[in-house]
């Protein structure tokens, strides 16, 4: 650690500015730049189900009405409504552009603009990271460069899309280690910002980043600067997120951020050497269970060199006895890193360490830790900083190895950097195909027979809870100005989804039907009911293993 002001160097912001459009250059060469086509949403559906939800909740999000809290649908679980933080849909980009709605085409993405600006702003804050603890500018835009395509971003981004903007926790790293060349105002200022950020992209990374304002408060402790400031902080960043959460209807309606299922959604032991479906020059290894890709934080052979090179440059050092230059003299920052790493890993590994296929041990939880635990099920993302520890150890650790000849320190990650690029080379090809290419858009009421079902309805029910048809059905409904009472949350809400259910069954008991509004039901639960639901006075459609009905409309009506 060093006083980059007593260094000749670029400008901060000038670093800044160049990496985050080294950033931008990624991303178009990654997915193209047809993706950035405000206009162009085909894409969005033909990929994973995660992220036609992110679409979907947007679309019925700008159609509902302005309340308050601001972030509620009212239109996919209805009456029941939900914050647009449980469809995952990067709450900021929606309630901005929620705002100028009435001068958006009805056909609007903001994904493409979300991923480019999140692949610039990991380039900008990276590099500033960097520049902190790497004497070489050149070092620091090349080393931007292993963050920018790190394995999670490409991994996560159009899949779990708001989880791609993980410059959130490359920015909270960087201003931990630029602590003592902040002021304390701007201190809580920009740990406020960081929690008010987590909160309105996405919330999983509340306490990744808590992690790392945690190190700092430990950090800023030992060097006996007393408790006070790192209290204003915490305080900062807790109230800005629960701030946000509050204004986006996080807590609305009671609705439960507990989540089945801890202890599966968790990090393997392999994480950082298991290539998984991003590396290529690295044989796969298998997981404990599919669901451990939560976890994945796939270092690169590009990194894995690096990390061979100062293992070399340490042994040789050794050998020849040279002693330590205080480059990385500072210890706190040091050991505090290594306790941050320690945390990271293990709360990503806990309950269920496992490497490879094998359960190594499974550490049961309090059932009143589970319950606290279970709002962030899918731990295994808490590896992320352990990750960017790595990688920035590697980027540092080579610079300082190859310090008295900086050329060959610069060669060296260059070279580095191509390797991590071979080694991604396929996952980008395969995304670049996908996302340039055209994605025709038919949802499955459009058909003959159902289209004439739909014709004038105001609403879909759904007579069970379950996520199968829902999010086709309720791109359609947006398009054609309906709602319906059931969708796949982030968060469920199936026994508030069921009364309204019982409620609808009970009318249809009793040979009554809402006008204007298209009932679906599984062919099974038809098939077990024939009778009663022959008996209604209705128009029926089979499809897609499914019973699509409404009543019929009485003449002079």
């Amino acid at each position: 650690m060093f006083d980059t002001r007593e260094h000749k160097r670029i400008s901060a912001g000038l670093l800044f500015l160049i990496c985050a459009c080294l950033g931008a250059l990624c991303f178009a060469g990654i997915y193209g730049i047809q993706i950035l086509d405000f206009t162009d949403t085909g894409w969005l559906f033909d990929n994973d189900h995660d992220l036609r939800q992110h679409y979907i909740g947007w679309c019925a999000y700008r159609n509902s009405p302005w309340t308050f809290p601001i972030g509620l649908i009212d239109s996919l679980s209805y009456p029941n409504s939900m914050s647009v933080i449980y469809t995952d849909s990067i709450p900021v980009f929606a309630v901005i552009f929620k705002l100028m709605r009435a001068y958006l085409p009805v056909t609007f993405q903001y994904f493409g603009l979300f991923g480019i600006m999140s692949f610039a702003l990991m380039g900008g804050f990276s590099s500033i990271l960097l520049r902190r603890i790497v004497a070489s500018d050149a070092c620091c835009i090349i080393g931007s460069v292993f963050y920018i395509i790190s394995a999670p971003v490409i991994q996560r981004m159009y899949y779990h899309t708001a989880l791609g903007a993980q410059w959130v926790i490359v920015a909270a790293l960087a201003v931990w280690v630029y602590d003592d060349m902040i002021t304390d105002a701007k201190l809580c200022l920009y740990w406020g910002l960081l929690g008010a950020a987590c909160v309105w992209i996405h919330s999983y990374f509340l306490p990744m980043v808590g992690m790392i304002l945690a190190a700092h408060a430990i950090t800023r402790i030992l060097r006996e600067k007393g408790f006070v400031l790192p209290l204003m902080e915490f305080a900062s960043f807790c109230a800005a997120g629960l701030a946000g959460l509050f204004i986006l209807g996080g807590f609305y309606g009671g609705t439960s951020a507990y989540g089945y299922g801890l202890g599966t959604f968790t990090s393997n032991l392999n994480t950082f050497i298991n290539p998984w479906e991003i590396g290529r020059l690295l044989p796969q290894m298998p997981l404990q269970n599919y669901f451990q890709y939560e976890g994945m934080a796939y270092l690169g052979v590009g990194i894995l060199f690096l990390f061979i090179v100062v293992a070399a440059g340490m042994v040789f050092r050794m050998a020849r006895k040279v002693p330590e230059a205080a480059f990385h003299s500072d210890r706190i920052y040091g050991r505090v890193t290594i306790g941050l790493f320690v945390v990271s890993f293990f709360s990503a590994l806990l309950p269920n360490i496992s490497y490879n296929e094998i359960n190594i041990i499974w550490i049961p939880y309090p059932a009143f830790v589970e319950r606290i635990l279970g709002v962030f099920r899918s731990n295994g993302r808490f590896i992320w900083p352990a990750m960017y520890i790595l990688i920035t150890s590697a980027i540092s650790f080579t610079a300082y190895t190859f310090r008295r000849y900086r050329p060959v320190a610069v060669t060296v990650l260059a070279g580095a950097l191509m390797l991590q690029i071979v080694d991604m080379s396929a996952a980008f090809a395969s995304r670049y195909e996908l996302y340039t290419s055209y994605h025709p858009i038919e949802t499955i009421w459009e058909s003959g027979d159902l289209s004439q079902l739909t014709d004038g309805a105001r609403e879909f029910i759904f007579l069970y809870t379950e996520n199968d048809i829902t999010m086709p059905t309720a791109y359609y409904a947006y398009l054609h100005g309906m709602r319906q009472n059931n969708y796949y949350f982030a968060r469920d809400i199936d026994e508030k989804v069921q009364e309204g259910i019982d409620l609808y069954r009970a009318e249809i008991s009793g040979g009554n039907l809402r006008e204007k509004a298209v009932y679906v039901l599984k062919q099974e639960d038809y098939d077990e009911n024939r009778a009663l639901y022959d008996s209604l006075d209705a128009d029926v459609v089979h499809a897609y293993d499914h019973v699509m009905f409404r009543a019929r409309e009485q003449e002079g009506k």
